[in-house]
C-alpha cells in the first residue's frame, strides 16, 4: 500500500471522528481520469453483485471493483467504450436524462433515455435521438435503443421511475418543460408511460401506452391514447387560471397518502405553481369512474401563501433607472410561487406518514413571495386527509445580512439518516451562482430542528450539482456522490480549479449500527426493483422508522441506490422490521429481533 493511502487509511479509521472523507482520487475518479465537468451522475449496482458502481455524465460507467491498495478496499475501474458506444450510452446532447432501472424483470438495470426537444427553437438542431430504453446486459453494457414511440417529442428535462398502479411493471413520469422558452408561458403536457403487456420475454416498443394527464385544475376523465392514436394536438393555455401551463423541472413517484395508487409529483420552474396528481375513483354509481385529479392547492404542495407577487423596492428602483426604465410590475398570482427544482419524500419526525423536503433556486430580487427551500410536514394522521404544512422551526434558509442580491440556488435534496441517530438529515446540494453555493449537511437535532453541520463534518464542496446515495464501500452508511461544475463563476473564483465529482465517504456514524436492506421482486406481482416499497422498522423503545424505497425521481433523474436504511441509534437490532411491498394484494412480511448488518430480501422470502 502507498505511503498516501496509508495516511489516507488511517483517516479513515480515526475511532469516533464524525466526518466524510473526500476519497475520489483514491478510488480512481480524480481529475485524471474524469478531467472536465460532470454535473450529472448516479450510483446504481449496474452488474447486480449488491454494491452500488458508478455513472458519469450519464455514459461513462465505472465498476465497483475490489482493490486491497484502496483506503476503503474498492476501486471504480471504467468499461472502456472500444469499439465506440460498446457501453450502448452515446454521449449526451444538451438537456439529455438517462437513469437505470429494470424495465423488463429480468434482474438486470435498463437505460432509460429521455431527450430534450426542443423544435419550436429555430437554432436548435435535430440530432434524431428520441426517448427510448436500451436492456442491460449485467456488465455496465447496454443493447441497442429501442425508442417510446408514444412519448411525445418534447423538452423532456425530469424523468420519475415507479410503479404507479402496483401491476409488477414499472412505468415512466415524464417532465416537460416550456414548448418554446421565453416566447410564451406554455408548456407540454407531462405524460405516463405505461406498459400494456405482460413484460415477458420482453417489453416490446409497442406495449407503451401513453397516458397524458387532464390540462384542468378540475377533476376530468383520464386521456388514454395508443401510440397509434396519439397526436401532436397543441395544448390549450389559460394564463389567468394556469390550466394548460407547465415548466417541469422534477418529476416524483411517491406514495404520500397510502392509498391505492401512487402520486405523481411535477415540480415546476418559473415561479408556477406545483401539482401533486392523485388517483381518485368514484364507485358511488354502476360503473367506477376514475380520474386523476391535482390535490396540490388543497393539501398545499403547489406553494408557499405569499402570493402577491410583489418585487423588493430596492429591484424596482433598480429597474426603474435603466435607460430605457422598466417598471417592474407585481407578477400575477400563477407567477408567483416557487423555481423547484428538486424534492425528497422521508419519514423526518417517525410518525409513520411520508414529508417532503422541496429545493427551491431563489434569489433575492425576485421578492418575499418566490418560494424558499422548505420542509412540508405531512398532517393526513391528524386530519385524515393529505395535507403539508411549513413549521418555521425547520427553516433552513442561508441569507446573507445586509445583502440585497443574494442566491440560494438549491438544485438537489436527499434525506437520509447519515449519522445513525434514528433521525432522518438533509443533503443540500446548491450550485450555479458564484456567491457561496455548495453541498450542505442539516443534521437532525433532538428538538425536531436541522443544524448547519457542513463545517463540522469536513464537507468542502462548491458549485454543487447531482448528488447520489449508496453504500459504497458495504460498512453499513451511506456515502455521497456529488457533481460539480462552475456555471457564472468569475474568471477569478475558476483560476487554477477545474470541476470534478467527489465521492465522500461516510464516517459520520459515531460507532453507532445500522440495518441497510436490499429488496427484489418476483417480477409478476412486484417488479424487479420493489420500487415503491414502504419499510418500517421499531426499536425496543417503541421508536417506528419509516422508509419509502424511491430510487429515481427529483431534478433531471436524480437516482440512488435501490437501498432501504435504517440506523439504530444506541440499538443493535430492531424489534420489528415490517415490509409492505407494492403489490395489488397489499402483501406484508414481518421479522422480529433483526440484528444490525446488511440483507437482502426477495418477495415472499426468508431475510438473508
Amino acid at each position: 500500500m502507498s505511503a498516501i493511502n496509508l495516511v489516507m487509511a488511517a483517516v479513515l479509521c480515526s475511532a469516533g471522528e464524525a466526518r466524510f472523507v473526500d476519497v475520489t482520487d483514491a478510488v480512481g475518479l480524480g481529475p485524471e481520469v474524469v478531467p472536465e465537468t460532470a454535473s450529472r451522475l448516479c450510483l446504481a449496482d449496474l452488474d447486480g453483485d449488491g454494491r452500488p458502481d458508478v455513472v458519469i455524465d450519464r455514459h461513462r460507467v465505472f465498476l465497483n471493483r475490489p482493490d486491497a491498495d484502496s483506503p476503503i478496499g474498492r476501486r471504480f475501474v471504467e468499461v472502456r467504450p472500444e469499439p465506440p458506444d460498446k457501453t450502448g450510452l452515446p454521449e449526451p446532447v444538451r438537456g439529455t436524462v438517462t437513469v437505470f432501472a429494470d424495465l423488463d424483470n429480468d434482474g438486470d438495470l435498463d437505460a432509460i433515455i429521455a431527450e430534450y426537444i426542443d423544435s419550436n427553437n429555430e437554432k436548435w438542431e435535430d440530432h434524431g435521438q428520441r426517448t427510448r430504453w436500451r436492456k442491460g446486459r449485467g456488465d455496465g453494457t447496454f443493447a441497442e435503443a429501442l425508442p417510446f414511440a408514444s412519448a411525445t417529442p418534447a423538452t423532456t428535462c425530469a424523468i420519475a421511475v415507479g410503479d404507479v398502479d402496483r401491476d409488477g411493471r414499472l412505468d415512466l413520469w415524464l417532465g416537460n418543460w416550456y414548448t418554446q422558452y421565453g416566447a410564451s408561458y406554455e408548456g407540454y403536457r407531462n405524460e405516463l408511460l405505461m406498459p400494456v403487456f405482460s413484460p415477458h420475454p420482453g417489453i416490446r416498443t409497442r406495449d407503451w401506452l401513453c397516458r397524458r394527464l387532464p390540462r384542468e385544475e378540475s377533476p376530468s376523465p383520464l386521456a388514454e391514447e395508443s401510440e397509434e392514436e396519439a397526436g401532436d394536438e397543441e395544448n390549450a393555455f389559460d394564463e389567468e387560471h394556469d390550466a394548460g401551463g407547465r415548466s417541469t423541472y422534477g418529476a416524483m413517484i411517491a406514495d404520500l397518502d397510502g392509498r391505492d395508487w401512487a402520486e405523481l409529483i411535477e415540480l415546476n420552474y418559473g415561479r408556477r405553481w406545483n401539482r401533486c396528481w392523485l388517483w381518485k375513483a368514484d364507485r358511488s354509481g354502476e360503473a367506477t369512474v376514475n380520474w386523476w385529479d391535482n390535490v396540490a392547492a388543497e393539501c398545499g404542495l403547489d406553494g408557499d401563501d405569499i402570493r402577491h407577487g410583489r418585487y423588493p423596492d430596492w429591484a424596482v428602483e433598480r429597474m426603474a433607472q435603466r435607460d430605457p426604465p422598466i417598471e417592474l410590475e407585481p407578477e400575477k398570482p400563477f407567477r408567483s410561487n416557487g423555481n423547484t427544482f428538486d424534492c425528497s419524500v422521508g419519514d423526518i419526525d417517525n410518525d409513520g406518514d411520508f414529508d417532503i423536503f422541496l429545493a427551491e433556486i431563489t434569489h433575492g430580487w425576485a421578492g418575499e413571495s418566490s418560494d424558499r427551500s422548505r420542509f412540508l410536514v405531512n398532517q393526513i394522521k391528524e386530519t385524515g386527509e393529505l395535507s403539508f404544512v411549513y413549521d418555521p422551526r425547520l427553516c433552513v434558509d442561508r441569507i446573507p445580512e445586509g445583502v440585497n442580491n443574494w442566491n440560494q440556488g438549491d438544485l438537489f435534496c436527499e434525506l437520509a439518516d447519515l449519522n445513525h441517530d434514528t433521525r432522518l438529515d438533509l443533503i443540500l446540494s446548491s450550485g450555479d451562482y458564484p456567491d457561496d453555493q455548495r453541498l450542505r449537511i442539516f443534521l437532525q437535532q433532538e428538538d425536531g430542528t436541522f443544524a448547519d453541520s457542513t463545517e463540522v463534518l469536513s464537507l468542502d464542496h462548491d458549485g454543487s450539482q447531482q448528488v447520489s446515495l449508496g453504500d459504497v464501500d458495504n460498512d453499513g452508511d451511506l456515502d455521497i456522490l456529488v457533481g460539480q461544475t462552475f456555471f457564472r463563476y468569475s474568471t477569478e473564483q475558476k483560476a487554477g480549479r477545474s470541476p470534478h465529482p467527489r465521492l465522500f465517504i461516510n464516517e459520520a456514524s459515531g460507532g453507532r449500527k445500522s440495518i441497510t436492506l436490499r429488496l427484489k421482486g418476483d417480477g409478476e406481482q412486484v417488479s424487479s426493483d420493489a420500487l415503491g416499497a414502504i419499510v418500517r422498522a421499531t426499536l425496543a423503545d417503541g421508536t417506528t422508522m419509516s422508509r419509502q424505497l424511491i430510487g429515481i425521481g427529483g431534478h433531471a433523474g436524480k437516482q440512488r441506490d435501490f437501498i432501504i436504511h435504517f440506523g439504530l441509534g444506541d440499538a443493535t437490532e430492531v424489534e420489528e422490521l415490517r415490509i409492505e411491498w407494492p403489490d395489488r394484494a397489499g402483501t406484508v412480511q414481518r421479522f422480529e429481533q433483526v440484528k444490525a448488518g446488511q440483507y437482502t430480501l426477495i418477495f415472499g422470502g426468508e431475510l438473508k
